[in-house]
């Protein structure tokens, strides 16, 4: 890390701003400071990404005059609530320590783990990876505001993952979706799951397995939905010590990945993927990181390098040399 210093600062000016922009859009520049932070960034390229990055964004001004909500679950999926729930866990952090507030709050937001686009979570992660307290609180908030959850039922079916997509998959082919972001065709499809009375979760599911199998779709399809998918389970990770029931949140997890996927109407078709393993040298990949300019493509190879670091899995390699092209 070339400079945490500037990092801090920069997130403290970051969490001034609204983290949603144009109509349901997520700002990425706290994210992608903390990325670029970890890749080995200098203060002078951490400094041009946050100015270069907060045109379009709206400063939230004094908290003074608001009322903080009175408990996490009162007012979850309400984006108008965003500024009480910043006050709410400002006065947390400010109380208590960071894992006494995160293991408090996750059990109620986990349910809404696909909120913004899994930005809310990812936004969380990276707050913790910088631990700053600042950017949790905002993160929080965030998740909160814009929580959505994603009511289908809960019985499990002795099917692996691959066969749940094969089997739901043309529901997503043939959906009508109507025009929207993100976060709408999976509102759209989540409805669709739960009218239908699908069923979507095996009997077993781990975070390794699941994780390898998001990174076999985004492999297979590189679509810019899935890309979150990739960068949501690397979040997840990071905030996996703060869970007491993996079981529950793996549980959330998939379901918000399965309806992600669905809801790009993409065909899923289980083909197997042979890539030779060994040790593959992420510098240059990093170094195109470094000079990007897109969010995205330095979340997802920042992603890929630190679980590539876990795993060795090669095709962490393969789409992060893909996206650095």
């Amino acid at each position: 890390m070339e400079d945490s210093n500037t990092l801090n600062i920069l997130l403290e000016q970051a969490g001034k701003y609204h983290p949603m922009y144009d109509c349901g859009l997520a700002t990425h520049v706290p994210m992608v400071l903390t990325a670029l932070n970890a890749m080995g960034a200098s203060k002078n390229k951490l400094q041009k990404t946050f100015y270069q990055s907060i045109d379009e964004l709206e400063k939230i001004g004094s908290l003074d005059s608001v009322t903080a909500v009175d408990a996490i679950e009162l007012e979850l999926s309400n984006s108008e609530s965003y500024l009480r729930y910043l006050k709410y866990f400002q006065n947390q952090l400010e109380n208590y320590s960071i894992q006494d507030v995160l293991e408090k709050s996750l059990p109620f937001l986990l349910p809404g783990i696909a909120a913004s686009a899994f930005h809310g979570l990812i936004r969380l992660a990276y707050a913790i990876e910088a631990n700053s307290r600042s950017e949790i609180a905002v993160a929080l908030a965030y998740w909160s505001a814009e929580f959505q959850p994603f009511e289908i039922v809960e019985e499990t079916i002795d099917e692996s993952l691959e066969d749940i997509l094969i089997r739901l998959s043309p529901l997503g082919e043939s959906f009508n979706f109507s025009p929207g972001i993100i976060v709408d065709h999976m509102a759209e499809i989540g409805d669709l799951l739960k009218s239908n009375g699908e069923i979507i979760h095996p009997k077993k599911i781990d975070l390794e397995t699941l994780k390898a199998f998001v990174l076999k779709l985004f492999y297979l399809q590189n679509d810019f939905t899935l890309l979150h998918t990739v960068t949501g389970c690397h979040a997840f990770s990071i905030i996996l010590p703060y869970i007491e029931n993996e079981g529950f949140a793996l549980k959330e997890l998939w379901k918000a990945v399965l309806v992600a996927y669905l809801s790009t109407g993409l065909k899923f078709k289980n083909t197997e993927i042979k890539v030779e393993s060994y040790n593959y040298d992420f510098s240059p990949v990093i170094a195109k990181a470094l000079n990007a300019e897109d969010s995205h493509i330095i979340k997802l190879i920042y992603s890929s390098y630190c679980e590539y670091q876990k795993s060795l899995n090669p095709l962490y390699f393969l789409i992060a040399k893909r996206a650095a092209i």
